[in-house]
């Protein structure tokens, strides 16, 4: 395919939210033939409720224009590749937002347009959840008061944008592969997807409603100091897959007492040091089988594992699929 940019158009609206109606999402996509991978589809689970998997093939440098009306609520999950995305009204005009691989958010647009463009030629693979305020309110309006400010006025639909970027980690991840992978079909495909969907959404709003002022209370409990020790003992931790040292060795290279270390460390980054370690390089190596290029087993070496088996098991333990399984997201035809 040509890297010259192909333009497409796509088009979002909460509609039939009258008296006695039902809000329904109403998603269109407009696409040159050969544009997107079949991987690449729209499903209502229910009123309210849309997940769309948009994968733009490989090769493909995309650019396409987006309006909304009145707004759904989005979750999006970045799979592979990236988009730069740039606004055009409301409070973000003119601003843009480059969304990378891993990145994931929740983002509320009403009566908004803008473009977005693959950031390069490898293009991109897409996760996003569609719903609308009413379908949240029903699970929030008894809780509304533990509610930001920003989120209550995403609920209340009171025309102010909302943009909040989340955390990328291997559980989110998994949940994705889980969706796209997934060999159901039909009604129990149906019940399986909208699980998932409700999950990652939880997974989000938890993260974004409470997990900010978690972080900053762990952060404050520490002295400046420790916290460079511990940036610098968590470099030093990935910086060789094959020979990590051990952590008395890499309190003893930061200048810091092993306890102080080990309590700190899962302050600051939510796991023990070598369970850290062991998801950071298993998360490397997903990135490396998305990306293309390189052989499961040149992957496993990669990040050093000797032994086939025991990176496959790891791997799966962890993403919920073999590596040759997860390879596939990006290749898919």
């Amino acid at each position: 395919m040509p890297a010259d940019q192909v333009k497409m158009k796509y088009k979002m609206h909460v509609a039939g939210d009258g008296e006695g109606r039902t809000p329904r999402i109403d998603y269109r996509i407009e696409a040159e033939r050969g544009v997107m991978t079949s991987a690449s589809r729209v499903i209502s689970l229910r009123p309210g409720l849309l997940l769309n998997i948009s994968a733009v093939r490989p090769g493909i440098e995309a650019k396409f224009k987006f309006e909304i009306d009145k707004a759904p609520v989005q979750f999006g999950f970045i799979v592979s590749g990236s988009n730069r995305c740039t606004y055009y009204d409301g409070e973000l005009k003119n601003k843009t937002h480059l969304l990378r691989q891993g990145s994931n958010g929740i983002y509320y647009f009403p009566q908004t347009s803008g473009v977005i463009e693959s950031d390069d030629g490898f293009g991109v693979f897409v996760v996003s959840i569609l719903t609308t305020a009413c379908f949240l309110d029903e699970y929030f309006k008894d809780d509304i008061k533990n509610l930001s400010p920003a989120f209550k006025k995403v609920i209340g639909e009171t025309g102010d944008q909302f943009c909040w970027h989340g955390k990328a980690g291997h559980a989110k991840m998994a949940l994705l592969s889980q969706i796209i992978q997934n060999n159901y079909s039909g009604a129990v495909q149906k019940l399986f997807l909208e699980s998932r969907a409700l999950e990652l959404m939880a997974w989000q709003l938890d993260e974004c409603l409470h997990a900010s002022s978690a972080r900053s209370q762990n952060h404050s409990c520490l002295k400046k100091a420790d916290v460079e020790c511990i940036k610098a003992a968590r470099e030093l931790l990935v910086k060789d897959f094959e020979n990590p040292p051990s952590v008395a060795m890499l309190a003893k290279l930061v200048g810091i007492n092993e306890k102080k270390l080990k309590t700190g460390f899962k302050k600051m980054f939510g796991q023990p040091v070598f369970e850290y370690f062991r998801d950071y390089r298993l998360e490397h190596a997903r990135e490396l089988l998305v990306s293309g290029g390189m052989t499961v087993s040149e992957v496993a070496y990669q990040i050093g594992y000797q032994n086939l088996s025991h990176f496959s098991r790891a791997f799966r333990e962890r993403y919920g699929l073999n590596p040759k399984e997860y390879g596939r997201l990006r290749g898919m035809a």
